[in-house]
Formats: structure tokens, C-alpha cells, sequence
């Protein structure tokens, strides 16, 4: 399924579902064992589930930078779907601030594996109507809210503290 997020347009699926999971890395033409992807959570408790232990003061960190365009990189918990588990033992969350993101996450009851459908090593971001036409007959369910693109979001690794801004995205951290 392809929708739309704070930051740019997305494709994801259920995590559970392991079929699911590969489809999503064969259509990103990604290994799963060294993906980098994203769960998309409706809140941090959500985030602390799928995490090892968070600690107080990167609790503070991730609660003033969220919902938003933050994707925070956590060492993955054991309650990390077995079936998507790359070598480096990380997970990357996110709690984003879009509405109908916040309402599929709420109806859901978990979290979603994610990741930007358009490539951001890309100089240039392609317009939604250009996405459609590569992936057409790739995606089963398409969901526009007609808004252009924004930024990627801004990548932060939080597996060391003090945390490691990745990759600047559109918004700048509030540390």
C-alpha cells in the first residue's frame, strides 16, 4: 500500500505478514537482512515495544521531536517480527504527523513497516503521478491526499548516546 506521511509518499505493509515483508523489499529491490526500514508507530509506547529499553533522556528526546518527520534508529527488542531482522539489530521508528497515517495506525493497533517509496539518494523527488506510473502494477492500494512531497525526514541514530543525525531532513532536531 502507498500513502501519504509528513514527509514524503510511502509504501508499507503489516509486518506480520511475512509474504507481505519480502514483497515489500523485492518492490525496493532491497535485501531484508540489510534493510534499513521503518516502523511506523502510532505513539512511543508503541516505539518502546519494538525497542530495547529507552532510557530517560532519549524518552525526552523522541517525545519533543514527535509526531513529526523524525525517524530515530533503536536497537530492535525481541518483539521484533523474527521474519525482518537485519544484521546490525536495529529498527528505525517513526510517529508521524499526518492524519490519516495517525487514524490507519489507531485502527491497526500496531505498528507498520514502512519505507519512502521514492528514493532519496534521488537529486530530485518525483511527483506522485511519476511514482504511479513506475510502480503501477506493483502496488495493490493507492492512498493520495493530492499535497506535493515534502522533505525526508531527518535520520537519527540513537543505538550511542549522544544520538547521531544521519541525514538533515526538512526539520531541524529539538534537542
Amino acid at each position: 500500500m502507498v500513502y501519504p506521511t509528513d514527509s514524503l509518499l510511502a509504501v508499507g505493509c503489516d509486518p506480520l505478514q511475512k509474504k507481505s515483508v519480502i514483497r515489500l523489499c523485492q518492490l525496493k529491490g532491497i535485501d531484508p537482512s540489510k534493510a534499513n526500514l521503518t516502523y511506523l508507530c502510532a505513539g512511543i509506547t508503541d516505539a518502546a515495544i519494538l525497542s530495547k529499553q529507552i532510557g530517560k533522556e532519549l524518552f525526552r528526546l523522541i517525545k519533543r521531536n514527535t509526531p513529526g518527520p523524525f525517524t530515530f534508529i533503536l536497537t530492535a527488542g525481541k518483539d521484533v517480527p523474527h521474519h525482518f531482522s537485519n544484521k546490525k539489530k536495529t529498527i528505525g521508528i517513526r510517529i508521524p504527523q499526518h492524519y490519516f497515517i495517525e487514524v490507519m495506525l489507531r485502527e491497526m493497533g500496531r505498528p507498520l513497516l514502512s519505507i519512502s517509496l521514492a528514493s532519496t539518494d534521488e537529486e530530485q523527488l518525483l511527483y506522485p503521478d511519476e511514482l504511479v506510473s513506475i510502480y503501477r502494477n506493483q502496488i495493490d492500494l493507492w492512498i493520495d491526499d493530492e499535497r506535493p512531497q515534502g522533505q525526508p525526514s531527518t535520520i537519527i541514530d540513537c543505538t550511542d548516546w549522544p544520538p547521531e543525525i544521519i541525514r538533515e531532513g526538512g526539520h531541524a532536531l529539538v534537542w
